[in-house]
């Protein structure tokens, strides 16, 4: 396909959003369709690879590391990379394959951003049985990848960042056991090295007593840039108003929202998700 093909890319950002992609990204609106034309020219004579090369999708890698071609282009290598050497997480990955998880209120997303703008997602692994008939523990990890894969279309997110929230509350010792190395680590390498996102703050709350022993397993695969990111509020629920406003918080995080659902998934069209 000639260049010419794929268009001018038309930005649908604020002026504030455009701002702060300028000053903490080092976008340059007019520069950009150079930027994504460049790495688009090393994908497609990377031999082998079969990537996508729309504009929209060579943006978020661009984004998320802040125009560097090098870090952008390797990213987006291990976006695929990932996808061959875990066939068995990528198998079956489409969002009805996940249903039981979503049905079980375990992964969504708030319909509003916290204090800087970063979307929500929240986390609750508990409310998962890790059989091989209910949510085995790799059906967390597509769910995961699903939503951000849907979330991160959003050029808002792409630019202000994601915050998770891992709820711990009713997390049993069945599920810290189906918590491997090989599964923190493909856990790790999906948020740090395989996937275009800004992930600002990962908050862990109602941590048992034994999550000293998963955090373990998980902290050998992190790096010192996202061990900087981790709070750790244990009972304290109320800390996360400090970065979500409590009026946009489900009650169950001691916010003035109703219940968590997963409704704000399908609101995001989770399951018109499609192959990258």
């Amino acid at each position: 396909m000639a260049e010419e093909q794929y268009g001018k890319f038309t930005s649908s950002l604020s002026e504030a959003s455009l701002e702060k992609a300028a000053t903490e990204l080092n976008e340059n609106p007019s520069t950009r369709d150079l930027e994504i034309k460049t790495l688009r020219e090393r994908v497609k004579s990377y031999p082998g690879l079969k990537a996508r090369l729309d504009s929209a999708f060579l943006l978020r890698f661009l984004r998320a590391k802040k125009f560097d071609q090098e870090r952008a282009f390797k990213t987006l290598l291990s976006f695929y990379q990932m996808r061959v050497d875990s066939t068995d997480l990528f198998k079956d990955m489409v969002p009805s394959s996940v249903k039981s998880i979503l049905d079980n209120q375990a992964v969504g997303v708030l319909d509003h951003p916290d204090k800087e703008g970063r979307k929500v997602i929240i986390v609750r692994p508990g409310k998962c049985k890790w059989n091989p008939n209910e949510a085995p523990v790799n059906d967390m990890f597509k769910t995961l990848y699903l939503t951000l894969s849907k979330v991160i279309e959003d050029e808002e997110i792409q630019i202000h960042g994601l915050a998770v929230i891992v709820e711990l509350g009713e997390i049993s010792w069945t599920h810290a056991k189906a918590i491997s190395p090989l599964y923190a680590k493909r856990m790790s390498g999906l948020l740090q090295e395989a996937f275009p996102a800004r992930i600002k703050s990962i908050h862990y709350v109602n941590e048992p007593v034994f999550f000293d022993v998963i955090f373990a397993i998980i902290k050998q695969f992190l790096k010192e840039k996202i061990l900087k990111r981790l709070h750790f509020h244990g009972k304290n629920v109320t800390e996360l108003h400090e970065y979500i406003d409590p009026q946009y918080l489900p009650e169950e995080f001691q916010g003035q929202g109703p219940k968590f659902s997963t409704t704000v998934c399908m609101e995001f069209k989770l399951f018109d998700y499609s192959e990258p």
